[in-house]
């Protein structure tokens, strides 16, 4: 019996004016990349180390850029609305009940002393 599997639907958000400047960040990753491969060939092998650490950093950085995308553009939203003073007000955080001032601590009654046994004395040798 074959079983059926499902897909959640992701909502998509409302493409925002700030995802442009992320959009073309990624596409000059994206051809910093395409332009170092055409390099690739016409380099010396010395050359070529230097090639592929290079590749690697634009790979990582274009990793990364996907990974933070959106409080990239969640920031930079914000950031524009506190410039243009239509920022939104955060809610604001609930207060914490302020705990209750303790009652003066008594002082502990002293365990009476007992009194010390003599000094048993000692064996010379």
């Amino acid at each position: 019996m074959a079983t059926k599997t499902t897909t959640r639907a992701r909502k998509a958000k409302p493409a925002s004016k700030n995802a442009k400047p992320v959009d073309r960040l990624d596409d000059a990753i994206a051809a910093a990349q395409d332009a170092l491969k055409d390099l690739r060939g016409d380099l010396s092998r010395g050359r070529k180390a230097l090639v592929k650490d290079l590749d690697k950093t634009l790979k990582d950085a274009r990793g990364n850029l996907r990974r933070v995308r959106g409080t990239l553009v969640e920031d930079l939203d914000e950031v524009g609305r506190k410039l243009t003073g239509k920022a939104k007000p955060k809610p604001a955080a609930k207060a914490k009940p302020k705990a209750k001032p303790r009652a003066a601590a008594k002082p502990k009654a002293k365990p009476k002393a007992k009194p010390k046994a003599a000094a048993k004395p000692r064996k010379a040798k």
